[in-house]
C-alpha cells in the first residue's frame, strides 16, 4: 500500500511500513526555512506515534541532498541573536530525536550536502550516498562554527583529529572518502541509490523496532561512558528490555522455539519508551 502525505518542504509517501522523506525544494538545492523545519518535526513525530512504521528514509532531490540553512533564514537570523537561537534549538531537538527515534533512519546522499545538511546526515543511523555526492561541514569557510551537534556527532565517528581537519578546512569530501570514515555504509552509483536504501530496508523491516530501537539506546547511553560503566548500562537496558512477557524478546524467543515467523509488537514497551 503507498500513501502520499501532504507537506511543503518534502514529498512525504508512505510505502507498506516505511515512511519515504524526499526535500523537493530543487530551486534553493533543499536549503533549511522554517517550513522545513515544521515538516520534519511533523514527520518524526508520525514515526515516534506510529509503532507500525518501521523504518524512515530521508531522500534529497535535484542537485542537492540539503545545502544547510536557507540564505533568507541567515538574512534574517544574522540580524536577531534570538531568532538564531531559536532556529538553533529547532534544528538540534529534531536531530537529536531523529537519532534517538525508535525506529532505524535511513539517509540516502545524493548531490551536494553541506553544514545544516551534513549536520541531518549525522544523526541517521545508515547513511548510503551516491557516488557523485560531495559532502563538507563547510562551517569554516564562511567563519561560522557548527550550530546543529556535528561538533559532538562527527568526532565520535571519525575521532577527534579527523574531525578537526574536516571542521578546519570546511573542504568536500567524496564518496569513497565518506565511506572509509565511516561517515556513510557505502556508495552506489547515482542509478543505483534506491535500490541500495531498498537492499537496507530488506534486512531492518522485518525485525523488531522495539529491538532496534533499544539497540540504538543502548549505543547512545554507553558511547561516551567508561568500560566500567558502558557493561553495566548495556546490561540493564538488556535487562529491562528482555524481562516483560509482552516483550519482543519473550516473542522472538518462543517463536524460535515454536518453529513460527514473530509477531512483533507495534508499540513501544516500556523499555524503550524513552528511545
Amino acid at each position: 500500500m503507498t500513501t502520499d502525505l501532504i507537506f511543503r518542504d518534502f514529498g512525504v509517501v508512505r510505502r507498506d511500513n516505511v515512511i519515504y522523506a524526499t526535500m523537493n525544494q530543487v530551486q534553493r538545492l533543499n536549503s533549511i526555512t522554517e517550513d522545513w523545519l515544521a515538516d520534519l518535526d511533523s514527520i518524526v513525530g508520525m514515526v515516534e506515534q506510529d509503532q507500525s512504521i518501521r523504518a524512515l528514509v530521508i531522500r534529497g532531490s535535484g542537485r542537492a541532498f540539503s545545502v544547510g540553512l536557507d540564505q533568507h533564514l541567515l538574512d534574517k537570523a544574522f540580524d536577531n541573536s534570538e531568532y538564531f537561537e531559536s532556529v538553533l534549538v529547532r534544528l538540534g531537538g529534531i536531530l537529536l530525536r531523529i537519532e534517538e527515534l525508535n525506529a532505524p533512519v535511513i539517509a540516502a546522499v545524493n548531490g551536494l550536502a553541506r553544514a545544516g545538511g551534513f549536520e541531518l546526515i549525522l544523526s541517521c543511523d545508515v547513511v548510503i550516498v551516491a557516488e557523485s555526492a560531495k559532502v563538507g561541514d563547510a562551517h569554516t569557510v564562511f567563519g561560522v562554527v557548527p550550530g546543529g551537534g556535528s561538533s559532538f556527532r562527527l568526532p565520535r565517528i571519525v575521532g577527534s583529529m579527523r574531525a578537526k581537519e574536516i571542521f578546519f578546512s570546511g573542504r568536500w569530501m567524496q564518496s569513497s572518502e565518506l565511506v572509509q570514515l565511516g561517515i556513510a555504509l557505502k556508495s552506489v552509483p547515482d542509478d543505483s541509490l534506491d535500490q541500495a536504501v531498498e537492499e537496507c530496508l530488506s534486512w531492518l523491516t522485518d525485525k523488531s523496532r522495539n529491538c532496534l530501537g533499544t539497540v540504538k539506546r543502548q549505543m547512545l547511553r554507553t558511547a561516551a561512558a567508561p568500560a566500567s560503566e558502558a557493561i553495566g548500562i548495556e546490561r540493564q537496558v538488556f535487562l529491562s528490555y528482555v524481562t516483560p512477557k509482552d516483550s519482543d524478546a519473550q516473542e522472538g524467543f518462543a517463536s524460535w522455539r515454536e518453529g513460527r515467523p514473530p509477531r512483533w509488537a507495534t508499540r513501544v514497551s516500556a523499555s524503550g519508551s524513552d528511545s
